[in-house]
């Protein structure tokens, strides 16, 4: 035991020789801005913003720390800063801010200490309306020669931006008819209320601030509607449509909301039966007269709040017989942002392509990311990413388009059709088939072209998984558009067996093929200013007859850089194709035609029955000329069309502009 002790004695002696070098691997203390970057974005309308003051180092020195607004220091880094930029932010006034501390006190150990800036929203605001680029730049110093301040945190450039807020959708159409609320033949009633969903969105994040207005019909805005519109809408009778939400909530931690309105149909029939009516027009605003905010659950002062759109106008509209073209929902900006937005992760400016089964739309964004994005037709605010283990990392996108392909084999997924969704490479392009359903990881399908060639910017199919044909424009040249034989596969490899030398000009498009002659379809280019009609003079599924050297008849430019979809309704078939009239207009069209009428002869005669700006929904009438909102110069544009039920649904996208959806029904 004394051994022991004498030990334990004697190391104790000896620590008490060594020096403590601990302190060695800590810089000295220093002062300096805790922002991350030297330009940060705060909210005009707080009316305050609070900045963190850091000493950091070893913590060995006690000092004081002054903050200034406009020093001659700050405004020397804020010409370099411009120089180093090319911006060309001028000073805001210091007499417009105050400081709650002008200097900050630190024992050895403080760290961080904050600083609240304060200001005038209505004042600030107005010395922004001069539409010069301001921000206002802060900077500390050290009382204490013994205390450095970090010259990479010593100044901070504080932006304000302003935040409007408004409805994102400006009108919504409803056309009634008497399918849609009368009993159908086996005695079945239709679901008579309809619930829309309506966005209200701030294009500026005010952090920590949550506002509510409240939501109301204004029937006296009517009379002003139509005069500027030229229309004769009479005010609805009460029920018909119902706010569902009385106030809509901007939470503090958010940027956006929802608020549902109710259409109640049944208010429009008497003894069970639809009876005709005048054009209703429900004006829905939110009141913005009685804003109410909070700051931390607090009530507060919310001061210079810019409006965008503050009224939705609902049309309800009669329909006695003929087509009814009804826009179920849309997501689109008028803003800057991209429509996809509203999808939380999608990227902007990667949605070039789109298709539709009876319960989801896909879009394969366009570039490495492999997000294949599953939007519920029902509530597009149901969202979801596909499964993509089995998709190689090659081509210039890795997936680029989605199709569905008519399926009639029950041993491959449970006999429903399939999604297939192709890369773009140049090169042997690949095709992602979903043959056990969109939950699991797609079959590959290697296409053998035996030369490189840039396939996959967009794709059509002929036929049946068993017997279709798959159709891929040449990009690189005038060569055309080459064609596959799928054959019932979903894994292997597919061999190029023929060619249509159509579009004959370089460029991304494709051949969309009529329903009942895989020989003749419609040939574009996108980005085009033409179009073809096309008929092949080999045939295309079995290469019998002739080289395929194709007849081609050039279209109006009506058709030029156009997708198309064909499909009867009615007694009557109809064609509906996309045209980008120009970068701010992208456009569906659907043309009508006779039962007996040939594709071809429908197409050259082209009897408008509908049209729409993709992304606008302020049509009223069947016949809209009303252009989008928003710009995009954008080369993407495409729609499909689909059967559920009794029902006919057409979707429709603008590449970085909007989606839309539509019902179709055709009343006699």
């Amino acid at each position: 035991m004394k051994k022991i002790l004498f030990t334990i004695c004697a190391l104790a002696l000896i620590a008490g020789c060594i020096p403590d070098d601990r302190g060695n691997f800590m810089v000295d203390d220093s002062f300096g801005i805790t922002a991350q970057d030297a330009l940060v974005q705060a909210s005009a309308h707080a009316g305050s913003y609070t900045i963190g003051i850091a000493k950091n180092g070893i913590g060995q020195t006690a000092a004081k720390a002054s903050v200034s607004i406009g020093s001659g220091e700050a405004l020397a880094a804020l010409d370099k800063y411009n120089s180093d930029n090319g911006t060309d932010y001028k000073p805001f006034p210091a007499s417009a801010f105050k400081l709650d501390k002008s200097e900050l006190s630190y024992d050895k150990k403080d760290v961080v200490k904050d600083v609240t800036l304060s200001w005038d929203p209505l004042q600030l605001i107005d010395i922004l309306n001069d539409g010069n680029n301001y921000v206002l730049p802060v900077s500390v110093a050290s009382s204490a020669s013994s205390v450095k301040v970090n010259a990479d945190k010593q100044v901070l450039f504080i932006q304000f931006l302003r935040s409007t807020v408004g409805i994102s959708q400006k009108n919504v159409g409803r056309v009634i008819n008497r399918k849609q609320v009368e009993p159908d033949a086996d005695g079945v009633i239709p679901e008579l209320k309809e619930t829309v969903i309506l966005d209200l969105k701030m294009d500026n994040f005010i952090k920590g601030i949550g506002m509510t207005f409240p939501i109301k019909i204004d029937n006296s805005l009517i009379d002003a509607y139509n005069q500027s519109s030229g229309t004769s809408f009479v005010e609805a009778p009460s029920g018909l449509v119902n706010i569902l939400t009385p106030a809509v909530t901007i939470p503090e931690s958010g940027e956006s909301a929802s608020f549902k309105v109710e259409i109640d149909k049944s208010v429009l029939m008497s003894g069970g039966k639809l009876q005709p009516f005048p054009n209703y027009l429900i004006p829905i605003n939110i009141d913005t007269q009685a804003l109410s905010s909070t700051k931390k659950g607090e009530a507060f002062d919310l001061k210079g709040l810019s409006y965008g759109n503050t009224v939705t106008y609902f049309s309800i509209t009669y329909l006695e017989s003929g087509l009814s073209v009804v826009r179920e929902w849309g997501l689109y900006s008028t803003e800057s942002a991209s429509w996809s937005d509203y999808i939380d992760g999608f990227t902007a400016n990667a949605d070039r392509n789109v298709a539709m089964d009876d319960n989801y739309i896909f879009i394969a964004e366009t570039n490495t990311s492999k997000n294949l994005w599953a939007i519920s037709r029902s509530d597009p605010r149901n969202v979801k990413k596909l499964p993509v283990g089995t998709v190689a990392d090659n081509g210039i996108f890795y997936l680029c388009c989605p199709r569905m392909i008519r399926n009639t084999d029950p041993e491959i997924n449970g006999g429903k059709d399939v999604l297939a969704v192709c890369n773009m490479i140049e090169g042997d392009p690949k095709l992602y088939i979903y043959n056990n359903g969109i939950d699991s990881d797609p079959s590959p399908l290697n296409m053998t072209t035996w030369a490189s060639r840039r396939l996959g910017d967009t794709f059509t199919v002929w036929g049946t998984l068993q017997e279709g044909v798959l159709f891929f424009k040449d990009f690189n040249s005038a060569q055309g558009t080459v064609t596959f034989w799928l054959r019932g596969k979903t894994s292997g490899t597919l061999y190029l067996v023929g060619r249509i030398v159509a579009p004959p000009v370089t460029g991304a498009g494709a051949y969309f093929p009529f329903p009942d002659n895989i020989n003749s379809g419609v040939s574009t280019v996108r980005g085009g200013e033409k179009a073809w009609l096309t008929t092949a003079s080999k045939n295309i599924a079995t290469l019998e007859g002739a080289d395929n050297n194709p007849a081609l008849t050039e279209l109006s430019g009506y058709f030029a850089d156009s997708a198309f979809r064909y499909f009867e309704l009615g007694n009557k078939r109809y064609v509906a194709y996309t045209r980008q009239v120009n970068a701010s207009d992208g456009r569906l069209f659907i043309i009508e035609g006779g039962k007996d009428q040939t594709w071809s002869d429908i197409i050259q005669e082209r009897k408008v029955v509908y049209q729409a700006a993709t992304q606008n929904d302020s049509e009223q009438e069947k016949l809209s000329e009303d252009p989008s909102p928003k710009a995009s110069g954008n080369s993407g544009m495409d729609l499909d069309i689909r059967q559920v039920g009794d029902d006919l649904y057409l979707v429709v996208l603008k590449q970085n502009v909007g989606l839309s959806l539509f019902k179709l029904t055709y009343i006699y």
